[in-house]
C-alpha cells in the first residue's frame, strides 16, 4: 500500500465513527518537539455529542512547560479530495506531503506550515493477521520516517526546520481502545540511523483480555521486528510510575530490554470522546527519554550477550492513554477549547 492510499478518508459521512490523523515533529537542532492531529467525530447517538472537526496542537521543550491548543469545528468544515489524499478542517490542510494550520485557546497559540518528502509505501508492522481482521480501531503507518521543513511557531516565537526527524499516521474505527501505550523514537545518540516503535495495546479492560505488543527497532538497513505472532503477546510496554514504562521484547535470537521515562510536568493531556459517548483519557510528552539494551544469541539454547545500547534524553514520543486520567496531569476537557 502506498503512503497515499493509507492516508485516503475512511469516513463517509455515516454516525458512530471517528477519524485522526497525526504528526510527531522532532527539531534535529533543540530538544524540542510539535505534536499536530487532524480529527473528525461522528457519535453514534445525540446524547454522544454532535458530529465535529476538531484541530489540535501540542508543543514540548525540555526545558519549559508543554503548550497545548485546540480549535472544535462543525463537521461541515471538515472536507477532503475524492482523487488524492488531501484533508482541511477550516483553513488548515494535510496532504501526503504538506501539512500547515493554526490553532489559538487558552491564551496560547500554535500554528504550523510543514513540507516533507512521502514514504514510498506505508510501513506495516505486526503479523498480517491482525491488519486483516475486523477490528473496531484500525490504524496505518502512512509516513513512518520523513524529513519535515518549514516552521512552526509558538506564541509568536517562530523555528525554522530544515530536516526534522517526523512521523505521520492514520486512525480510524467505530470504537476507541480503552488501553494503549505508545513509544517512538526517531534518533539515538551515536546510532543516528536507528529508531524504535513500541506498542501496547488492549482494546478492552475485560479479565483475561490480551494486551497486543508489537516492538520494531530498524537499524540502516537491518530490521528487528518482535511483533510475530510468537512475541506479540509476551512482549511488555508496561508503567512502572508515573511518566515512566518498562520495555521488553524477544524473539528466539534476539532481546531487548529497557525504560522510557517523561517527567510528568512535560505531559499535555486531552480527553477523547468514542463514538458511544465514554470517555478516555490521553496523555504525551515528545521530550521523553529511553535507555535500552540489545541483546542476542546465535541459536536459542545459547547464552544471551550484550549486542549494544541505545540512549535518548528529550528525543522520543511517550503516550499514555487509558478510560482513568493520570494522577498530577491536566487533562483538556472533550468540549473545553
Amino acid at each position: 500500500m502506498t503512503s497515499e492510499q493509507a492516508n485516503q478518508a475512511r469516513w463517509d459521512g455515516r454516525p458512530g465513527f471517528f477519524e485522526i490523523w497525526f504528526l510527531v515533529v522532532f527539531d534535529p537542532s533543540a530538544p524540542r518537539a510539535w505534536w499536530l492531529r487532524y480529527t473528525t467525530f461522528a457519535p453514534a447517538a445525540e446524547q454522544a455529542g454532535t458530529p465535529r472537526a476538531t484541530l489540535w496542537a501540542a508543543a514540548f521543550a525540555a526545558d519549559a512547560p508543554p503548550v497545548a491548543a485546540k480549535r472544535i469545528l462543525p463537521a461541515s468544515a471538515y472536507g477532503v479530495d475524492a482523487e488524492r489524499f488531501s484533508v482541511h478542517i477550516g483553513p488548515a490542510l494535510l496532504t501526503n506531503g504538506t501539512c500547515r494550520g493554526e490553532v489559538a485557546s487558552r491564551g496560547h497559540a500554535i500554528a504550523w506550515d510543514l513540507r516533507f518528502t512521502p514514504a514510498v509505501r506505508a510501513t506495516r508492522h505486526g503479523p498480517w493477521l491482525v491488519h486483516h481482521l475486523p477490528l473496531p480501531t484500525r490504524v496505518a503507518h502512512a509516513n513512518s520516517d520523513v524529513s519535515c521543513h518549514g516552521w512552526v511557531s509558538v506564541d509568536g516565537r517562530r523555528v525554522a526546520l530544515d530536516g526534522a526527524h517526523a512521523t505521520q499516521k492514520h486512525l480510524w474505527g467505530t470504537r476507541r481502545v480503552e488501553e494503549l501505550l505508545w513509544l517512538y523514537c526517531p534518533q539515538f545518540a551515536g546510532a543516528l540511523d536507528t529508531r524504535l516503535e513500541a506498542t501496547s495495546v488492549r482494546l478492552r479492560r475485560r479479565r483475561l483480555a490480551p494486551r497486543l505488543t508489537p516492538i520494531w527497532l530498524q537499524s540502516g538497513q537491518r530490521t528487528l521486528d518482535w511483533g510475530r505472532l510468537g512475541s506479540l503477546f509476551r512482549n511488555r510496554v508496561r508503567p512502572t510510575e508515573i511518566g515512566r514504562v518498562e520495555v521488553r521484547a524477544a524473539s528466539a535470537t534476539s532481546a531487548l530490554v529497557g525504560s522510557a521515562w517523561c517527567e510528568p510536568a512535560s505531559l499535555v493531556g486531552y480527553v477523547y470522546r468514542d463514538p458511544a459517548g465514554w470517555d478516555v483519557y490521553v496523555a504525551q510528552s515528545d521530550v521523553a527519554s529511553c535507555a535500552l539494551e540489545r541483546l542476542e544469541r546465535r541459536h536459542p539454547f545459547a547464552a544471551w550477550r550484550p549486542a549494544g545500547r541505545l540512549t535518548a534524553e528529550h528525543r522520543a514520543a511517550l503516550e499514555f492513554h487509558a478510560p482513568e486520567p493520570l494522577p498530577g496531569v491536566t487533562y483538556l476537557e472533550w468540549d473545553a477549547v
